[in-house]
């Protein structure tokens, strides 16, 4: 039974591969409709963009919307685990109002892995502008994702794991 469990942790999950194609063809088109209309960069970059050429333009416009989705993923986790998680406290409530839920290890979950998104779309906009504010800015959320790792991880060991349960 081990050996298949093994087996199954080698393939590909399709979630993170889909993930990874909608990023690729959201930024290789943009990158190609930046090419083609160089207005998009401004459009993208509020204005404040001073344009390198056109291969640093289709660059810097694929690691920003790159970051967007990103982002937009990170959100998309955190609001789906809170449904989820809210929807799972009613239905325990409903059952036995003094029976625990668990949710803040459910929903712990869930905020550990929008951080992991959230920080790599910071490492992306941070290789994108390069400026210190962004670099101070990235040094903030990587301290404050291993702060909050750390507290997820304590609350986990002082009140048991979820898989326990």
């Amino acid at each position: 039974m081990a050996e298949s469990q093994v087996e199954k942790k080698q393939g590909t999950n399709s979630l993170a591969l889909t993930l990874m194609i909608m990023i690729t063809v959201a930024a290789v088109s943009s990158a190609i409709l930046s090419l083609v209309y160089p207005s998009f960069i401004s459009v993208l970059s509020g204005g404040s963009y001073v344009s390198g050429g056109a291969v640093y333009d289709a660059i810097y416009v694929m690691l920003t919307i790159a970051a967007d989705i990103l982002y937009l993923f990170g959100g998309g986790v955190i609001t789906f685990g809170s449904l989820l998680v809210t929807v799972r406290f009613i239905q325990f409530k409903l059952k036995d109002p003094y029976q625990p839920s668990f949710s803040t290890r459910y929903l712990s979950g869930y905020l550990t892995l929008s951080l992991n998104f959230f920080i790599g779309a910071e490492i992306i906009r941070t290789v994108a502008t390069r400026t210190i504010p962004e670099f101070e800015l990235l040094i903030l959320v990587i301290f404050s994702r291993g702060l909050f790792s750390l507290i997820l991880y304590l609350e986990r060991r002082w009140h048991g794991t979820a898989e326990s349960e």
